[in-house]
């Protein structure tokens, strides 16, 4: 497995699916989430006025960027409340957000660190590959970290 970090745009990511986490209580987006949703023309806070999507930690959406960023796909991971978001649950919300990303077969994905703004971690590549390893991903993946 390859992991690699990258101080890109998230527009301008090549990746089969780019998986950018959200706060529930975080408006307007901020950070990756929130340039995605300019690029798309804030079809991601529609979704969110809509009550499609709303960050409650664990809910996921896959949605076509319909060629707005360069990655066909985007994956929306919400976190839940930023203000209880601590190491421990970090490491709960890291372990579903990369299942989630695994069970989509992607061989090239790109990836936020789920509050990552929050605190800083070390050896994120590390962190990142052994969870991507416990779901069985392919040695072929790879795996860029959007930071």
């Amino acid at each position: 497995m390859i992991v690699q970090n990258i101080s890109v745009p998230v527009d301008k990511i090549d990746a089969d699916v780019i998986a950018v986490t959200f706060f529930e209580d975080e408006r307007p987006l901020r950070g990756v989430a929130g340039l995605a949703d300019w690029r798309l023309n804030g079809a991601l806070s529609r979704l969110i006025m809509n009550e499609t999507l709303c960050g409650r930690e664990g809910e996921s959406l896959l949605i076509s960027t319909d060629g707005r960023i360069l990655s066909p796909r985007l994956l929306l991971f919400g976190l839940g409340n930023s203000k209880s978001f601590d190491g421990k649950r970090f490491q709960a919300v890291l372990s579903i957000f990369v299942g989630t990303v695994a069970k989509l077969k992607f061989s090239r994905v790109a990836i936020t660190i789920p509050g990552s703004s929050l605190f800083s971690m070390g050896n994120v590549d590390d962190v990142v590959k052994k969870e991507f390893e416990k779901t069985g991903m392919p040695d072929a993946t790879e795996v860029i970290i959007i930071g």
